[in-house]
């Protein structure tokens, strides 16, 4: 709560263009933005561009945040509109980077757990690997996922369910 307060009083801030409010809001959110556009590019070289252009359009329409909505979910919402603006403009497919490595270095990860993020990848589509990404990963509310992803709120739920169940049948072979 302490972050989502602060992270929607640096977005009011950064109206002005003021550099150390961007610098600061940056630092807070560059990792939740670059594994978000990962989960979705599943290249970590085309990630790092698109949190580059993320950060620069966050920038650019700082005065378009609204205090009544959700900073981090604004954030998330103009990532995920160059992410799929950007895929479709270059009409590129996918890359994968099959090592799968997290962005926070300093995170150790046990071969269990990539083994299960390898299998999610692969096993899910894009739409159902998003909606696990934004709720387990970065904690979104699934009415705030319906508002990101512009579907339905019954829909999301529905294909999270489903997305979880085809893991654990995946898990159960």
């Amino acid at each position: 709560m302490v972050k989502d307060k602060r992270l929607d009083e640096l977005l009011n801030l950064l109206k002005e263009k003021n550099q150390e409010v961007f610098a600061e809001l940056y630092d807070i959110m560059h990792d939740e933005i670059f594994r978000y556009i990962y989960s979705i590019v599943r290249n970590k070289e085309y990630a790092q561009d698109l949190t580059h252009d993320t950060f620069i359009q966050i920038y650019k329409n700082a005065g378009r945040y609204n205090q009544k909505s959700h900073a981090k979910a604004w954030m998330i919402t103009i990532s995920r509109n160059i992410t799929y603006m950007s895929l479709r403009k270059s009409n590129r497919e996918l890359l994968v980077d099959y090592e799968i490595d997290h962005p926070d270095q300093g995170m150790k990860e046990t071969i269990h757990d990539k083994i299960l993020i390898e299998k999610m990848m692969t096993l899910l589509n894009n739409e159902e690997r998003e909606i696990i990404v934004l709720h387990i990963i970065e904690g979104f509310a699934f009415r705030e996922i319906s508002s990101i992803m512009d579907i339905g709120l019954s829909t999301v739920l529905s294909k999270y369910h489903r997305s979880l169940k085809k893991l654990r049948n995946s898990m159960e072979v």
